[in-house]
């Protein structure tokens, strides 16, 4: 294991198959070989699938491990196996075709990333890399502590790179469990023309004001206009349309263990498809509207017919009812004539008021009408 000077980095001192080996003890998808030019500038030509094949299988005894093959614009090919010792294979190879290579693991894809914070300064990271191992049974990849110059703060963040691509819910550390989360990272810009595309140090644009997008020397009086969405606002605005959608492409990037380059492009084909989708769904079409037109024609005759029907029904209900009623009302005056007939034939007669009570009561039965008997005057209210 190896540390910098300044304690701001440490790596680990295994070689890159001894790590890839050790893989089988951890959880990952897919391990992907980058395998370039050894002149760095150029590219590997590209050539038959046929005659890469045929030399692979050559050099590679577990070529029947290797799941993908392809070249990318780089001019660099891409060799994707699940077998960590087919992988080691690959990483020894010196040359493809009579085309010096060289090789490199796609570490985004095995690896994870967390973050532990309020790490003593004055620890090194040798020893907490030592600690983490030991309690908790991972390989650790790298680490970088996040500390500025002439910084006096007695504690600060250290990032973590581990072998593996599943997380824990917490890392052991000095009898401490410190909660982690998968690391994601923030968008930075090239320092130079702003773009997100691409690092400073490879940028050979000239430099612009972030505030105007323009080339000028002193402060800047332009309105505020983004060299990247053209939005009022300077290129560094967190609110930036771009700024977000690297943001989110950073996420994706984070949780699902892709490179940047992968998850932006997974990132744009999904917002492509959602956009072409949203667009096919809403394009008129005449065959469609005239179908829609009559289905609703019919549905409404259906639905006149229905609430026609029904006002029948009710109607015809209704007039039965008040069939019934007038009939009631005919049998209720009715009766109460005939029970005044019988009251005003005793009208002339002496009778007792317990007679007269028992009248009452025998019209009261018969007609269901309250009345009360003034038993003095004789009369009925």
């Amino acid at each position: 294991m190896q540390t910098s000077p300044s304690e701001k980095f440490f790596q680990s001192g295994k070689s890159t198959n001894e790590l890839v080996l050790r893989l089988g003890q951890n959880e990952y998808e897919d391990i992907n070989i980058l395998i370039s030019n050894a002149d760095s500038n150029s590219k590997i030509p590209q050539m038959n699938p046929f005659t890469l094949q045929s030399f692979i299988k050559g050099k590679i005894n577990r070529h029947t491990s290797i799941q993908n093959m392809k070249f990318i614009r780089q001019g660099k090919i891409i060799l994707t196996t699940q077998d960590p010792v087919c992988a080691a294979q690959l990483l020894n190879l010196e040359s493809v075709v009579n085309i010096k290579v060289s090789t490199n693991m796609i570490w985004e894809n095995i690896t994870s990333r967390f973050l532990l914070y309020d790490i003593p300064t004055t620890v090194s990271l040798r020893e907490i890399a030592e600690e983490l191992t030991r309690n908790n049974e991972i390989e650790i990849v790298e680490m970088r502590r996040f500390v500025k110059q002439n910084n006096s703060w007695e504690t600060s963040p250290v990032l973590v790179t581990k072998l593996g691509t599943r997380l824990p819910g917490y890392m052991k550390i000095w009898f401490t469990n410190q909660k982690i989360q998968s690391f994601i990272d923030r968008p930075r810009h090239c320092v130079k023309c702003y773009s997100f595309m691409h690092p400073s140090r490879v940028c050979e644009k000239t430099p612009i004001c972030p505030s105007c997008g323009e080339i000028h020397s002193g402060i800047c009086q332009a309105p505020q206009k983004c060299i990247n969405c053209q939005g009022e606002h300077s290129a560094t605005s967190r609110g930036c349309p771009f700024y977000i959608k690297e943001q989110n492409i950073l996420e994706l990037k984070g949780r699902n263990h892709l490179t940047t380059a992968e998850a932006r492009r997974i990132y744009n084909q999904s917002s492509k498809f959602n956009y072409a989708a949203a667009v096919k769904a809403n394009t008129p079409s005449n065959n469609i509207e005239g179908q829609i037109n009559e289905k609703m024609e019919t549905m409404l005759l259906k639905m006149n017919e229905k609430i026609e029907s029904i006002t029948q029904i009710i109607n015809a209900k209704m007039e039965q009812q008040a069939t019934m009623l007038v009939e009631m009302f005919e049998r209720l005056v009715e009766s109460l004539l005939q029970n005044l007939t019988a009251i005003n034939k005793l009208g002339g007669v002496t009778i007792s008021p317990s007679r007269k009570k028992k009248a009452v009561d025998n019209l009261r039965k018969a007609s269901g009408i309250p009345m009360q008997l003034d038993a003095e005057s004789g009369a009925f209210d």
